[in-house]
């Protein structure tokens, strides 16, 4: 029945497979989600088992694709939890095709000086990021998520850093208050 639902297995195509998946991380996804993992040296074949729920292979894509972003494997399994989820901004949407250096200007402005800016987002929005090649993935509750997924756009759009730190920090409290008040 789980074979209806996903058309069958799901093959990822992944550089260093059999070194980011790891025996825990395979055994954790097949015991949590009852998706079978098969590692190979390029890829990565996910097949769900019989009492697979509907958005297993979904998220068992999500850790796979996380460990390819860079993130550890702690970071990714938190994607086990059912309020957690990837997102990935892909960088070459913004990146003008005349302009060679456009992308490392753009990874080092989300990054900062010393790793100050992703520690900063990180932090305000209580997120995980990771940045890879041309890709930003961020992991955490859908509204945080949400949240830098924005501030890492307006930065990437030339706004201050002082500027997306204020509005994300307005964004928290606006957050709490609407918790407080039972608007959440």
């Amino acid at each position: 029945m789980a074979n209806y639902y996903f058309g069958g297995p799901l093959e990822i195509p992944l550089e260093k497979a059999k070194t980011l998946v790891t025996e825990e991380v395979k055994n954790s996804i097949e015991v949590n989600l009852k998706v079978q993992v098969e590692v190979k040296d390029d890829s990565v074949v996910l097949t769900p088992m019989q009492d697979a729920n509907p958005d297993s292979v979904i998220k068992a894509r999500q850790i796979i694709q996380a460990l390819a972003l860079g993130f550890s494997r702690d970071d990714a399994l938190e994607l086990l939890n059912d309020d957690k989820y990837l997102d990935v901004v892909d960088l070459s949407d913004y990146i003008g095709k005349d302009k060679e250096n456009h992308l490392s200007r753009i990874k080092a402005i989300i990054i900062g000086e010393g790793g100050k800016v992703k520690r900063n987002l990180e932090e305000l929005t209580e997120t995980k990021i990771a940045v890879k090649d041309k890709a930003v993935g961020i992991i955490g509750n859908y509204d945080n998520v949400r949240a830098v997924r924005d501030a890492i756009v307006m930065l990437i759009n030339g706004r201050q850093h002082s500027t997306v730190y204020r509005w994300l920090q307005r964004w928290k409290r606006d957050l709490n208050l609407r918790r407080i008040e039972g608007n959440f």
